[in-house]
């Protein structure tokens, strides 16, 4: 009887495991549709964003309360969300701007971008069946006349519905509504 022990706690310890399926959720374009026709000659820019450290992780986080944070294990982002947010914000701009294309980061090292935006996405919360909010600051420094310009902005969104999905389609609207404050500034 004694060797079955082992065996039996093991079989135990597995019942009590559950197996939850991961989720993956992704970021964008708003609104949503075919873009309009590209203007040409188009004018190159590069965009940087930079995400808190907090979030950006695989996990998604949201908002316990007003100083606590929930990090959903199987609720997770299909790729880094410094990448997510820095792919629909470009593709954002471009639908606000058909005169802009946001081109690859290494044409600024090259000094070949006219434009060159700087995105800090200080401070994202949400929670779930709420309200998604962002908190950014941006820098455009058109590099043909010199002319700079800075923002900031605090903009909002609702959670339209109680899943997970619903949360990353707030972020997404969020990008948007920054999209059309960065927008105005483009040269």
């Amino acid at each position: 009887m004694r060797s079955f022990a082992p065996i039996l706690c093991c079989l135990s310890l597995c019942a009590c495991v559950t197996s939850h399926p991961d989720h993956f959720y992704i970021l964008n374009v708003q609104p949503p549709g075919e873009s309009p026709p590209r203007t040409t000659p188009a004018t190159p820019a590069v965009l940087k964003v930079t995400v808190p450290s907090w979030l950006d992780r695989p996990e998604m986080v949201i908002n316990s309360s007003a100083d606590a944070v929930v990090v959903l294990e199987h609720e997770r982002w299909a790729a880094p969300l410094a990448d997510l947010a820095l792919q629909a914000l470009a593709r954002d701009l471009e639908r606000r701007h058909t005169d802009v294309v946001i081109a690859d980061p290494r044409l600024d090292a090259a000094g070949q971008a006219a434009v060159k935006i700087a995105v800090d996405l200080v401070q994202m919360t949400v929670g779930r069946g709420s309200r998604a909010t962002l908190e950014a600051h941006w820098r455009i420094i058109d590099r043909r006349s010199g002319k700079e310009e800075i923002g900031t902005a605090v903009l909002s969104a609702p959670v339209a519905g109680e899943d997970y999905a619903a949360v990353a389609q707030a972020w997404s609207a969020c990008l948007g509504l920054l999209a059309d404050r960065v927008a105005d500034q483009l040269p």
